[in-house]
């Protein structure tokens, strides 16, 4: 697989993640983007990772090429210092335009993550500010664009939590209700991307940004 780089230097590498690739490595006889990053950087290759994309979904994602570029990137995430803005096509229309979705999320052994009260134990908030793109009336129902931009990193967040305020994303065979009826052309892959990715050099501390198209 040619992998798609948008910028390496010694420290980091920046590039598309396709979709049904881990972003991390597996246990399973499938290509992971660690692996394949390791092959193009030879067999000693070190590669850090900071942050992870869900299979299905595809977009930008930064590499470490060595643990002291890994582990700062690592904190600058954790402070939430990464930028990461998301596009996604959602079944419905969001009563705003422009809002902010916060919740309590609870990941559980089957790989699903549920919205549960706040005092639940192992209970994370996450939050995310949303804009409608674009939006138009399809049959008997909306197609909607929407901006995401994500201000935790939760499991399976954006999926969950447009779902559960009623405009869950196409292809979201997981959290889409509709799909276990129905299913539309729309439906054939997951229609969430990370098209945009801001951070600060480990190194030299420029502020870096790279943007990708979505492709639905």
């Amino acid at each position: 697989m040619n992998l798609k780089i948008l910028y390496e230097d010694k420290d980091i590498v920046v590039v598309v993640k396709p979709r049904g690739i881990s972003s991390q490595s597996s246990n399973s006889f499938e290509e992971d983007m660690v692996s394949l990053l390791k092959k193009h950087l030879g067999k000693d290759g070190y590669i850090g990772v900071i942050h992870r994309l869900d299979k299905p979904v595809y977009g930008i994602m930064v590499y470490g090429k060595n643990k002291a570029a890994t582990d700062i990137l690592s904190n600058e995430l954790r402070k939430k210092s990464i930028e990461k803005t998301y596009e996604a096509l959602v079944d419905g229309l969001p009563e705003s335009k422009e809002g902010e979705l916060r919740d309590f999320i609870k990941k559980f052994d089957n790989n699903v993550s549920k919205v549960v009260e706040k005092s639940t134990s192992g209970a994370k908030e996450a939050v995310l500010n949303y804009k409608v793109l674009e939006s138009y009336k399809k049959d008997d129902r909306y197609i909607t664009r929407l901006r995401i931009n994500l201000i935790t990193g939760r499991h399976h967040q954006i999926r969950l939590q447009c779902a559960i305020h009623g405009f869950p994303l196409y292809g979201d065979h997981k959290y889409n209700k509709r799909l276990a009826n129905v299913k539309l052309d729309e439906d054939k892959v997951l229609s969430l991307a990370a098209v945009n990715l801001s951070f600060k050099h480990p190194k030299t501390g420029m502020k870096l940004n790279y943007k990708i198209n979505a492709d639905f």
